[in-house]
């Protein structure tokens, strides 16, 4: 596996910056002026991608389902999927769009077809569903097509993202990364579990993030600061609107301070070396004690601990070095309230 990939020019991973990716999903309504809306939103709010969802009612799901007394019946959500479904016709359209914005266009293919359309159009990354971690064909299928695979683990155990990658591997596409998800809409805080990032990233050694359906910002921002290279978040114009995706989506402004705050997160992390930034410097001399004289100190006078004290500001020797002096002699005439340097002292 490789530690960093590369989408549309972005290298990711750690030590880069984070990707930030909104989920349009379905919140486009149908209406292609109203996508094209949500893109600009996007860009605009900070993200790096913008993500739809490549799919057909019958390609995903059965029109019929089981009811409580085991009959089979019309699936409810069959014709609000068939309307929410991107048209074949508007995925070009859509990744023109993005790229006229200089936002990346990602899509997330739940079937062959869909796959292979959105192969045709050349695109950067594929993004793979976590419902789609057992859909060994299709794992198979985008993998052989050799691009770049972001693939959402929701729901699943360990063992099963084992075999996910391996099938990937096995198609030697070594271009993946993993997002820890939690396949809820949207689930509580305690059922998130970001943690489960770190072991990812120890597991398979390539970048990890986190795809988010929790209210808020404090979960992305959390998992940045755990090594996300990836978060994946929601986005609507607006949350009262109807459809399936909006209630748990972000809306732009919120977007927005999510993308800031993760930006400020990356900078606050640092590089992990011990030591005082450049504008730490500063404090050292301000906030740190030195040895100054309490009293004036004839030169050729022994110096004791009554005739020193410890305070700030540091422009003289510093505390450790007191009882090297303590039984010295003054090298010369020592004025009140002055610091004490080496060179104050006989040797």
């Amino acid at each position: 596996m490789r530690s960093t990939i590369e989408i549309g020019g972005r290298r990711v991973g750690a030590g880069y910056p984070v990707y930030v990716i909104a989920e349009i999903g379905s919140n486009h309504d149908s209406d292609l002026e109203r996508a094209k809306e949500l893109i600009a939103a996007a860009k605009d709010a900070g993200a790096d991608a913008v993500k739809f969802q490549s799919f057909t009612a019958e390609g995903l799901i059965n029109p019929l389902r089981p009811d409580d007394n085991g009959n089979w019946v019309d699936h409810p959500a069959f014709p609000i999927l068939q309307k929410l479904t991107v048209p074949e016709e508007w995925h070009a359209v859509l990744k023109k769009h993005c790229a006229s914005l200089g936002v990346t266009f990602l899509s997330a293919p739940f079937e062959p077809g869909r796959a292979e359309l959105l192969n045709s159009l050349n695109i950067d990354a594929f993004k793979l569903a976590s419902g789609e971690l057992t859909n060994e064909p299709l794992l198979k299928q985008v993998a052989a097509y050799g691009k770049p695979i972001i693939l959402s683990t929701g729901a699943a155990y360990l063992d099963e993202v084992k075999r996910a990658v391996d099938i990937i591997i096995g198609e030697k596409n070594y271009q993946l990364a993993l997002l820890h998800c939690a396949s809820l809409y949207p689930p509580s805080y305690s059922d998130v579990n970001i943690r489960a990032m770190a072991t990812l990233a120890r597991e398979f050694g390539c970048p990890v993030g986190f795809s988010d359906h929790t209210p808020g910002s404090e979960a992305p921002v959390a998992a940045v600061a755990l090594g996300a290279s990836i978060i994946e978040k929601h986005i609507t114009l607006d949350r009262k609107l109807k459809g399936p995706d909006h209630p748990y989506a972000m809306e732009v402004d919120e977007f927005r301070a999510m993308v800031n705050a993760i930006r400020n997160v990356e900078l606050a992390l640092g590089t992990g070396i011990k030591e005082p930034s450049k504008n730490e410097m500063a404090e050292r001399v301000g906030a740190r004690r030195a040895i100054y004289t309490k009293v004036d100190i004839p030169r050729g006078e022994v110096i004791t601990s009554d005739m020193v004290k410890l305070v700030r500001h540091a422009y003289g020797m510093e505390p450790r070095e007191l009882s090297g002096i303590i039984g010295r002699v003054a090298h010369r005439d020592l004025i009140k309230d002055m610091p004490l340097r080496s060179e104050d002292i006989c040797e």
